[in-house]
């Protein structure tokens, strides 16, 4: 599910509890899954910037999930969300057209919600469990987040890149996810002297 303003910090989760998973399961998942989608314009060793429309209206197809585009009067705080069981993702109708203008919010929906399926995000009930008091790992948007930065923004690009302005430009994301990431990456030694930090 993504939500208008997200970009604020939670002091708790927002999602739903799932079986929990670390920063390392989930960048495991993202290299697994980057190399099945589409970039946008030819393919090359420099081009990080995925294809939100043709992940949208040709990959998901293919591998049997469906979409649906909502008005925007229909979700007005919502700008996306995914029923796993039904193998649907819902975009609204003005996210779906920034599809094709190259909207970095867009894009990111549309990656967002992919993820929550490729981690097979199910509602589950858990008994004694209290919305937004179990922990981060445990929380659906949590994963999906981290995972959406981890599939557009690759190790590879991260270390190619000369700061979170170039990262953003490379991955068709905002600075903001590309400082966030960068900064994750420098803090577990994984950027190295080549990373966009130093």
């Amino acid at each position: 599910m993504t939500t208008l303003g997200t970009s604020q910090k939670h002091r708790s989760p927002t999602g739903y509890k799932v079986a929990p998973q670390s920063y390392d399961t989930l960048e495991e998942a993202a290299n697994t899954l980057r190399p099945l989608l589409p970039c946008e314009g030819k393919s090359s060793s420099h081009n990080f910037k995925l294809s939100g429309w043709r992940i949208l209206e040709q990959r998901l197809p293919k591998a049997k999930f469906d979409y649906r585009i909502a008005p925007v009067e229909e979700l007005r705080e919502l700008a996306g969300f995914t029923v796993p069981d039904l193998k649907l993702v819902v975009l609204r109708q003005d996210v779906y057209e920034g599809l094709f203008t190259g909207n970095v919010f867009s894009r990111s929906t549309v990656i967002h919600e992919m993820c929550h399926l490729a981690l097979e995000h199910h509602i589950t009930l858990h008994r004694g469990a209290v919305a937004g008091q179990h922990r981060f790992c445990e929380d659906t948007e949590w994963q999906a987040k981290a995972m959406t930065a981890a599939v557009m923004m690759p190790l590879d690009a991260c270390r190619m890149a000369d700061g979170a302005a170039h990262l953003a430009d490379m991955c068709g994301t905002s600075v903001e996810s590309a400082t966030y990431r960068l900064a994750r990456l420098a803090k577990k030694g994984l950027l190295g002297k080549q990373g966009g930090l130093f």
